[in-house]
């Protein structure tokens, strides 16, 4: 059976489609009496206002659309978590897209969301260029990125100091004893390359000079094993291991079990985000926590802001990481 339509409310109780659509609406021009006989009759045959609808009238849905990569990432179920906590509080609903850290993903996922007529967006992208902050703009849609930032456009944000993550995590590991770092990092996103630069500045800072081959990229987590399995059999010999994220170190924890390296005894692993899963690692995962609940509260924030005043000028906030010592390093 199909769902009660605002048609068959109006039918019910005898009055035009206009009439009941301003009844459940609220509307001045609708006796008191008649809003109570449609909203009975809605109530009875259980139907349900479509806010695609609503906002057409109203200009405005009261949904945050949400573009992330994949909520199966721990790290974007805590960021969306702030998001909704912070959204509900103000009688919003948010409407949930992943882009898989595909770029035509992200278009496709975005066209959706836009088809939708969300009330504002935040949005993780995938792609360091500025095409899809565009079609926003010119969208009229106002926007928060939240854990990456590009660059090249003008936009408000809520990221982690990504440079000093990577300065951080060189700094742990030599005080550890290591010079012999191999860095897994992602691709395809600005957050990867100030982690980058932050790491081999300060490594170079202390006199090691790492090569390329020290570096591996890799578009999803489920391949930084792989990609160290391909350093130690190019003959690298590394004494830790430093990953862009957490999801990467514990697959890095499986494949240095697999090849029979004990960590940290052979090899120092760590990570970055502090899921709630690496104090239950064994071992314990190093890790830098970078606040990733705090970071969807304070997206939400800025994007209500902007909301309510669409004036306001772009919020751009830069949280500081801390470093969680634990027993892979």
């Amino acid at each position: 059976m199909a769902p009660a339509t605002l048609k068959d409310v109006a039918k019910r109780c005898g009055v035009s489609v206009a009439t009941a659509s301003r009844a459940l609406n609220n509307r001045n021009e609708v006796s008191p009496a008649t809003r109570a006989k449609v909203l009975k009759a809605a109530d009875e045959i259980g139907y349900v206002p479509s806010s695609l609808a609503k906002g057409l009238w109203s200009g405005e849905t009261k949904v945050i659309g949400v573009l992330i990569t994949t909520i199966e990432n721990p790290f974007y179920a805590n960021v969306v978590s702030g998001i909704e906590k912070v959204v509900k509080d103000h009688g919003y609903n948010i409407l949930l897209c992943s882009s898989y850290e595909e770029v035509q993903q992200e278009f496709a996922a975005l066209t959706v969301l836009l088809e939708q007529r969300v009330d504002g967006l935040i949005l993780a992208p995938v792609q360091s260029k500025p095409e899809v902050l565009e079609r926003l703009q010119k969208n009229n849609v106002p926007f928060v990125l939240v854990g990456r930032n590009i660059p090249s456009i003008e936009s408000s944000y809520v990221v982690s100091d990504d440079f000093k993550v990577g300065a951080m995590a060189a700094e742990h590991l030599l005080q550890q004893g290591h010079n012999r770092v191999l860095f897994i990092n992602s691709s395809r996103n600005y957050s990867a390359e100030l982690r980058l630069k932050g790491f081999l500045q300060t490594m170079r800072q202390h006199g090691v000079e790492l090569g390329p081959e020290w570096v591996k990229t890799v578009p999803v987590h489920q391949d930084a094993k792989y990609s160290l399995f391909e350093a130690l059999d190019q003959g690298l010999k590394p004494s830790a291991v430093f990953c862009f994220c957490d999801c990467m170190a514990l697959e890095i924890l499986g494949g240095l079990k697999e090849r029979s390296f004990k960590v940290p005894e052979d090899v120092a692993v760590m990570g970055v985000d502090n899921l709630n899963v690496t104090a239950l690692t064994d071992p314990p995962l190093t890790t830098i926590d970078i606040q990733n609940y705090e970071m969807g509260i304070r997206s939400a924030e800025i994007l209500l802001k902007k909301l309510q005043e669409p004036e306001t000028q772009h919020m751009q906030i830069i949280l500081p990481p801390k470093l969680v010592k634990r027993n892979s390093t």
